[in-house]
């Protein structure tokens, strides 16, 4: 083994400390870390979630005794519009405007009303009258219309011909006359 001069032993010596003491800075440094970062996952695990607006009640501000949880669904909320798009739809004309109640049926074609008829009525009505064969089968026409009623049975009265086989009938009233009139 060759001899090394006092000046090479000391950086060697110096070399090997260095490093030594390095690594165990590093160790050090590293389990520091590890510990800060468990203990903030601790934290985040603490802290209830929040939302941007302040009135609005987090998971964490929510109290059961303060919701009132008595009240019973009614059957308005419940209920949803049954949609009458696919039913067989009569549209009678209950004025003295010639050709109302086939204008009807063409704005009920562009609302998606596809399967509409058009026949006259023989009694004059104020207001239309919306009858379904079958309990809220044609709620939904009711907004296209002025103040129109709705009811569940069949129109046998005041006819020139059968209602028989149509889901829905309207009866045009006065209050829903479009102001136009075909000659």
């Amino acid at each position: 083994m060759k001899k090394q001069s006092p000046v090479g032993l000391f950086f060697t010596m110096f070399l090997r400390a260095s490093v030594i003491i390095l690594g165990i800075a590093i160790i050090i440094f590293g389990i520091v870390f590890l510990t800060k970062v468990m203990k903030s996952d601790n934290k985040k695990a603490e802290i209830p979630p929040t939302t941007i607006d302040e009135n609005v009640l987090t998971e964490a501000g929510v109290r059961d005794d303060l919701i009132d949880n008595t009240e019973e669904p009614t059957s308005e909320t419940t209920e949803e519009l049954i949609m009458s798009y696919d039913k067989k739809i009569l549209v009678l004309n209950s004025t003295d405007k010639k050709g109302l109640a086939g204008r009807w049926c063409e704005r009920l074609n562009g609302y998606g009303y596809a399967n509409t008829d058009a026949k006259d009525y023989m009694e004059p009505l104020t207001a239309t009258r919306i009858v379904a064969t079958s309990e809220g089968v044609g709620e939904d026409l009711v907004q296209y219309f002025n103040g129109a009623t709705y009811e569940v049975g069949t129109v046998t009265e005041n006819v020139y011909e059968s209602t028989e086989g149509y889901d829905i009938v309207i009866i045009i009233g006065i209050n829903d006359d479009d102001g136009q009139s075909v000659e």
